[in-house]
């Protein structure tokens, strides 16, 4: 697994890149995840691709000065992996939070996309990610400044969690994301990129349609935080996705993913 920097005016981009195979592969990791958490595919991706996994803004080994980022940021940082692998194809796989990246950008890629591979796909309908998206934006600037020290935040956090006004799974998320400062940065460099990586489920829905992009959509059953229902209602009756739904949770990127990519997606790509 080879490491490298792509350098940009605004930072440098960490980046991972394994796989022998023919065809270029570019791998988005999830929120406060990194590009590592692709190794664990490397036996079903390393025969067919070449992997570049991006730790994006905020996130692994990369380094970036902006206190948040944007859609043509992260096209650029795309473009340049192309330009460096010599080619103007490939296929793009999200996981999480780096699915709706991968969403959001299908209006500037899907021409030249071979495959789509979304994983646990936020941005289609996640929980708790309602009130984020739908917080305009000046409070989210606002909150950026007061919260610079959150520790009296995380004290009223605490105490709401005590008398059970605080949900827990808010709880948790704010007081283990506003701690340190580089995950403070992380939270609302993306809760402010939140708007740039919007795209309405019928738009997705028309573009996978139109361009009959090859698309495989990978689901945990127990996944708390997408609803069947949701998914079903976006994907199913397009006759180029195929949804597969795995015995796991949202983290699905593990063994099982693997054996089932080697089984599956990669013999059909």
């Amino acid at each position: 697994m080879k490491s490298s920097f792509i350098q940009l005016p605004s930072g440098n981009i960490h980046c991972l890149t394994f796989g022998t195979g023919p065809e270029l592969l570019i791998a988005l990791h999830g929120f406060s995840d990194r590009a590592r958490m692709f190794a664990v595919l490397e036996p079903a991706l390393y025969e067919n691709y070449t992997v570049v996994a991006v730790d994006w803004p905020f996130h692994g080994q990369t380094v970036w000065q902006p206190k948040t980022f944007s859609k043509e940021d992260l096209l650029d940082i795309i473009r340049r992996i192309l330009a460096e692998n010599g080619t103007d194809r490939f296929s793009l796989m999200g996981f999480s939070f780096g699915a709706r990246l991968a969403q959001a950008m299908l209006p500037e890629l899907v021409g030249q996309l071979n495959k789509l591979y979304l994983l646990s796909p936020d941005g289609v309908k996640t929980k708790g990610m309602g009130i984020a998206s739908k917080t305009p934006m000046w409070v989210r600037r606002l909150l950026f400044i007061v919260l610079q020290n959150p520790g009296w935040f995380i004290g009223l956090l605490n105490i709401g969690r005590k008398i059970g006004i605080t949900p827990p799974l808010i709880h948790h998320f704010l007081t283990n994301n506003l701690n340190r400062p580089e995950r403070f940065r992380r939270t609302f460099g993306c809760w402010l990129a939140l708007d740039s990586f919007y795209l309405r489920r019928h738009t997705i829905q028309r573009i996978l349609r139109e361009s009959h992009l090859s698309t495989d959509v990978y689901i945990g059953l127990n996944d708390p935080m997408l609803t069947q229902k949701t998914i079903k209602k976006l994907f199913e009756g397009l006759p180029n996705v195929r949804i597969s739904w795995l015995k796991e949770g949202h983290r699905l990127i593990g063994e099982q993913l693997c054996e089932h990519l080697k089984k599956n997606s990669l013999n059909a790509s």
